[in-house]
């Protein structure tokens, strides 16, 4: 997955799900974290403190309960990484795979034999992939083609 050659999955993970319960207008804390992500306490504290140092999060203590806020620098961050994290989920290779059949189509004669490899790739390509773009763009493609009549 490109998410972990790009981006230390543990930290990114930790921010975002901060950033997730702000969201959903609830408190988070340490331990909250380190259970959901089944990562060692140790772990999630030294990391959130590198956080605080850099005023990405705020922490202030409810009771023996330490409560983490986003800053607003912190929050911009979050954003950033999750529409980062959203893009490198997609399947680049069935996206780009998409682009050459259509690009095929494009030049084609428009005839059944000529477009024949098309619509087998195209229900490959809808059989392999589970990316909601790359399913979305075989799917207006192979309609394209049956309007045409050419299925």
């Amino acid at each position: 997955m490109l998410c972990r050659l790009f981006l230390h999955e543990k930290t990114v993970e930790i921010l975002l799900n901060i950033l997730e319960a702000e969201e959903r207008g609830e408190k988070v804390y340490p331990l909250q974290i380190s259970n959901i992500l089944n990562s060692p306490y140790s772990h999630i504290s030294r990391v959130i403190s590198e956080f605080e140092k850099n005023s990405i999060i705020e922490s202030k203590l409810e009771g023996r309960t330490r409560i983490l806020r986003l800053t607003d620098c912190g929050k911009r961050v979050a954003l950033m990484l999750r529409e980062l994290k959203n893009e490198l989920s997609k399947d680049f290779v069935s996206i780009m795979k998409l682009r050459k059949l259509e690009e095929i189509y494009e030049n084609s004669k428009k005839d059944f034999y000529c477009l024949a490899p098309i619509i087998v790739e195209l229900e490959i390509l809808l059989s392999s992939t589970k990316d909601e773009t790359a399913i979305k763009e075989a799917m207006k493609l192979k309609k394209r083609i049956e309007s045409d009549g050419l299925c």
